[in-house]
């Protein structure tokens, strides 16, 4: 019986999970892969985004409604199936029962 010392191996294991995520331990900080990750005159490079014209913005926005208009129309559909089926499976116990 361990009488509720499950807390300390659970601390253990927090800390080893730790240890193995510093900087040292992964791979991609080890032999020469170091620079630029503590030093400051390797600066790194900013990452280049697309910019979009308002009007992709907008076509992009109406893509999305009609999207997720049709696939609200098709789970209202959905229900309205599962509840007329439901309806009827109810009704069948219910005259099968009598």
């Amino acid at each position: 019986m361990s009488f509720g010392a499950g807390h300390m191996q659970d601390m253990n294991n927090r800390l080893k999970q730790n240890r193995a995520q510093r900087p040292s331990q992964r791979k991609k900080f080890k032999e020469n892969n170091r620079e630029g990750i503590h030093s400051k005159e390797k600066a790194s490079k900013a990452t280049s985004l697309k910019t979009f014209t308002a009007q992709e913005i907008e076509m992009s926005k109406l893509q999305v409604r009609k999207k997720a208009l049709a696939q609200r129309k098709k789970l209202q559909v959905f229900y309205a199936v599962s509840l007329v089926f439901t309806v009827l499976v109810f009704i069948a116990l219910y005259l099968l029962l009598n």
